[in-house]
């Protein structure tokens, strides 16, 4: 089988293939060692993190901040640092979030700096005198370079107005606002990008801190990212929303390429009287993992490429076969319906039925 490599875009440790190894045991399940989206800056959830700029004014600083966000699903804080009148900080942070972070290892980021260090910041439920600690922890940037950054969850300090409070416990599992500050004691402008927020997990090792990130995570001229280009075609809202109750949307936005066998709206419609609903209630999050996982295939396989092998391995580890018979191509019993929708970071083949695993069961 021929593996294209051209469409990969995050030049990031792999986080679908341990998936296949069988040796790994329960740390192979996906969320066992996979980290988490907290944010990939998609337009509706840039609603509801409810970002906002909170400068050193108050404080009776005189500190410029703003935030923006593009068209190319980033968001851009910049401003002027000063250090009159006691100031000397800026930060954009969100709303009231509530997330658990507790099996994670870390925060990752996806930037484009100025040069500067600046702060992710964590509100969780610490209180210092009833008002909340803010933890954080630093990461350096390269002026005009996207570059990935790591920050161990246990390098946060916890602090309050400037007080540090080394006694104070950050609580991963009750995470209540994220933010982004500069305080470097640096007069002068500054500009920092985001492409995403991401937390990493136990199989994410291997990553190199010092090694910049060549490609920006801007849809390209020629092609979007598979979660963009699902959320832009219409005929895929229902698998957009079953990654997302899943918690794999981030799944599709790490290294490898990926090929996606996408069964549309109309698919998940055909499925038995209430299976749907119950794959996306919280008590079937493992299921609903294993179905998914087994419409991804490792790599940028193009049709015609796979249909030479008949048989293809997806991430949940079952071989998928492929069969063709008057102009019909077939992926087990979904007949696709389009294929090789090109994205940056890989394929979409759309199939019109959901494909279940082996012995799957509700």
């Amino acid at each position: 089988m021929k593996i294209k490599r051209s469409c990969q875009v995050l030049t990031l440790f792999s986080i679908m293939f341990p998936l296949l190894n069988e040796t790994h045991g329960a740390d192979s399940k996906p969320g066992a060692w996979r980290g988490q989206s907290i944010t990939e800056f998609a337009p509706g959830e840039n609603e509801k993190m409810n970002w906002r700029v909170v400068n050193d004014g108050v404080m009776g600083g005189l500190s410029r901040g703003a935030v923006n966000f593009t068209d190319a699903d980033t968001m851009q804080f910049s401003g002027d640092l000063s250090l009159q009148n006691n100031g000397g900080f800026s930060t954009v942070r969100s709303g009231d979030v509530d997330l658990n972070l507790s099996n994670d290892l870390g925060l990752l980021l996806y930037v484009k700096g100025d040069g500067r260090t600046y702060e992710a910041r964590f509100d969780s439920d610490a209180r210092y005198f009833g008002r909340p600690v803010s933890f954080s922890g630093e990461f350096n940037t390269v002026a005009g370079e996207w570059q990935q950054v790591k920050v161990p969850f246990d390098s946060f300090k916890g602090s309050f107005r400037g007080k540090q409070l080394p006694d104070k416990k950050l609580n991963l599992s009750k995470i209540q606002r994220i933010s982004i500050l500069l305080g470097d004691k640096k007069e002068g402008p500054f500009q920092l990008e985001i492409g995403w927020i991401r937390t990493y997990g136990k199989g994410q090792g291997n990553y190199s801190e010092s090694k910049p990130v060549k490609d920006t995570p801007d849809n390209s001229e020629n092609h979007k990212k598979l979660i963009a280009t699902l959320t832009a075609d219409g005929r895929f809202s229902t698998l957009k929303t079953a990654l997302d109750t899943a918690g794999l949307t981030t799944f599709f936005q790490w290294d490898n390429a990926l090929t996606l066998i996408a069964p549309t709206n109309e698919a998940f419609s055909n499925l038995p009287e209430g299976v749907l609903e119950q794959l996306l209630e919280p008590a079937n999050q493992k299921k609903l993992i294993s179905v998914l996982s087994y419409h991804v295939v490792p790599g940028s396989i193009e049709l015609s490429d796979s249909m030479k092998s008949r048989e293809v391995k997806s991430v949940e580890g079952t071989v998928l076969k492929l069969t063709a018979e008057s102009n019909t191509v077939r992926v087990n019993d979904a007949v696709v319906i389009s294929s090789n929708l090109k994205c940056s970071d890989g394929l979409i083949h759309a199939i019109d039925t959901v494909l279940l695993p082996p012995n799957f069961s509700l």
